[in-house]
């Protein structure tokens, strides 16, 4: 069975190794398959050179831009709670508008990685932009709470491939010596979409409509898909707009008559296969299930359901043991299949040889961390604004700015270190300890606090986040050995994998804050009898304080401040996680040294023979 299904690779393979719209294989995709070897064509280069002059700022803003919207739609719904609420009339769906995009953001990460390697980059991010896009359209069209949540969750698939590919790609733009730089252009967009998302939230619902929220995405994204059209070509070979127009139709055709193959039997099987060995989406769909249920009994604890209550422990359990068994097949299950150990096309979303490397180890915990303690601090520095001095959102977003500023300056400087000196640790090292500090500092926010230091105590988060977000990932990437025959797929399989985390971090960081404040604040009022006539959150406190704001330090106020205190420490206990992992940090430096221009393996390698194709 198993060389049947090698040998017939009909539309998968023959798909898969070109591009869903690749002309070269129109008219015998089986021969050409089979005549590749797989492993041969499964590492080939992504071309003859670099991207470069006009062509890569092009890139690299649209890229920017793309990950910028896609880190955007994280944090900037959570100004639009109250309006959105009252206008819908359904209060009690409303933390699926943050969950509905976070939740396929973090765990559709991995498995994008793996679609790019097989379809191609270009068709990859172009697809997810389109889909991110269709998801922000419904989003801002929306009648009902339903139709907002399903145009998140669309939206929430694009951005996860978005998030994903950007850095892939942006990587693959320059060789090793620039890579700091090119990474740094990026991360600035995303450190600046996570903490300005509230801010043009705010913005938009206070002196527009919170519909804008979405439907500034439409424009923005159509730009940076007609750029990345025009001028990202993998092999770095430029095109005319002509061609590539005629090149995009003329693909279509040949794939639109291929799709006869699909009433074979055999591109079933062929499909199957694919997907489970190709794909791994047993192990993609076990860890999807399990973070879901992981993240919905943080949100349903305490609020829809008892801590103690069957539903949370049964999320809870499977969901641990669903993440748990995930790792276990990708780490010793999926590596014992005998088509896997014959070809090393067949690689696991999460392969042991790379997650049990300690340099890549530490690092990926120390940023997953850094990302938990980031979103913490981030959302509930504006909630205490809004709760304790009833501020507007976007007021209180405003605030967000002192983090905002360091996060850029810190990794634009990172990204020059990396470029002149190559070092990597010592960024890292910056990270931590800023992020330990600064930590601490963020508890002695209280509503006594000073306006410097509302100022003062959100630099040191801030350039923690950016130092860690840039080192981490260029730690990454040059653990992984450029003489494997495995290169393209070990580096595609790092970069994903930092992201996968970055983005789980977050998202877990977004539920558990909420989880210890409103299990903080509920017990409190509690203690004191105060009664705000409906379920506590934070949201309702909202609603709740700008109908009866009594002041910042009355009863109510204190004990708000005090809620928003203990996530503070529960950031400061992420932090000094990070802290403990990322001393840790490989003393390994990039190669600056340019590689010459046949063999720069350093980022051509790194794309499939699929990206030559939509290049050509």
């Amino acid at each position: 069975m198993e060389e049947d299904l090698e040998n017939q690779k009909i539309v998968v393979h023959g798909a898969g190794e070109g591009d869903l719209l690749d002309s070269s294989t129109s008219q015998s995709s089986k021969e050409t398959v089979v005549k590749q070897p797989a492993e041969e064509n499964d590492q080939k280069s992504l071309g003859s050179g670099q991207t470069t002059g006009m062509a890569l700022y092009v890139c690299v803003f649209s890229l920017a831009l793309s990950l910028f919207l896609a880190a955007l739609d994280i944090m900037i719904v959570s100004s639009i709670v109250e309006t959105v609420a009252n206008q819908f009339g359904d209060y009690s769906k409303t933390g699926w508008i943050f969950a509905g995009y976070s939740l396929p953001n973090a765990v559709l990460s991995l498995i994008w990685g793996r679609i790019a390697a097989v379809v191609g980059f270009k068709t990859s991010v172009l697809t997810a932009i389109v889909i991110f896009e269709v998801g922000s359209l419904v989003a801002g069209l929306a009648n009902s709470m339903d139709m907002l949540i399903g145009g998140r969750v669309v939206a929430g698939i694009g951005g996860s491939g978005i998030q994903g590919l950007a850095f892939i790609i942006g990587s693959t733009l320059v060789d090793e010596s620039k890579r700091g730089l090119i990474i740094a252009c990026m991360s600035s967009a995303f450190g600046v979409a996570s903490v300005a998302g509230p801010f043009l939230g705010g913005a938009f619902t206070t002196h527009v409509t919170w519909r804008w929220c979405f439907y500034i995405n439409l424009p923005i994204g159509g730009l940076a898909f007609a750029s990345l059209v025009l001028f990202y070509h993998p092999n770095g070979k430029l095109q005319s707009t002509r061609s590539t127009v005629l090149q995009f139709f003329s693909n279509t055709w040949n794939f639109v008559k291929r799709l006869r193959e699909l009433f074979k039997l055999s591109t079933w099987k062929t499909f199957v296969h694919e997907l489970i060995f190709r794909f791994d989406i047993i192990e993609s769909l076990l860890m999807s299930a399990g973070l879901v249920l992981i993240l919905l009994a943080f949100s349903f604890g305490g609020s829809k359901y008892a801590w103690n209550s069957a539903p949370t422990i049964v999320m809870f359990v499977l969901g641990i043991l669903l993440t748990i068994f995930a790792l276990v097949y990708d780490f010793v299950i999926f590596p014992r299949w005998k088509v896997v150990r014959t070809s090393p096309r067949y690689q696991p979303l999460i392969p042991w040889k790379i997650f049990s490397k300690f340099p890549i180890f530490v690092a990926n915990v120390s940023v997953f961390f850094i990302c938990m303690a980031f979103m913490c601090q981030i959302i509930y520095v504006i909630q205490f604004f809004q709760l304790v001095y009833n501020e507007t959102a976007w007021k209180a977003s405003i605030h967000s700015i002192a983090a905002v500023v360091p996060t850029v300056i810190t990794v634009i400087t990172s990204g020059i270190v990396n470029n002149k000196l190559g070092v990597v640790k010592p960024i890292a090292l910056v990270g931590i300890f800023s992020g330990v500090i600064g930590a601490g500092l963020l508890t002695l926010l209280d509503n006594t606090s000073t306006t410097s230091q509302h100022i003062g105590f959100l630099i040191l988060p801030g350039i923690a986040f950016g130092a860690t977000m840039q080192s981490s990932l260029i730690g990454n990437q040059i653990q992984v050995d450029k003489k494997s025959k495995t290169y393209r797929m070990d580096f595609i399989a790092v970069t994903t994998l930092n992201n996968f985390l970055k983005n789980l971090g977050q998202a877990i960081g977004g539920v558990v804050c909420n989880t210890v404040f409103t299990t903080s604040i509920t017990n409190k009022m509690r203690q004191h009898h105060i009664d705000i006539g409906q379920n506590i959150s934070a949201d309702a406190i909202v609603i709740y304080r700008s109908h009866h704001f009594d002041g910042s330090r009355s009863l109510l106020g204190d004990l708000i401040s005090e809620s928003i205190k203990n996530v503070f420490y529960m950031s400061l206990g992420f932090s000094a996680v990070a802290f403990i992992f990322g001393i840790f940090t490989s003393n390994k430096k990039l190669d600056l040294n340019k590689a010459p221009a046949n063999t720069k393996e350093s980022a051509g390698s790194v794309s499939s023979s699929s990206d030559k194709v939509e290049s050509q």
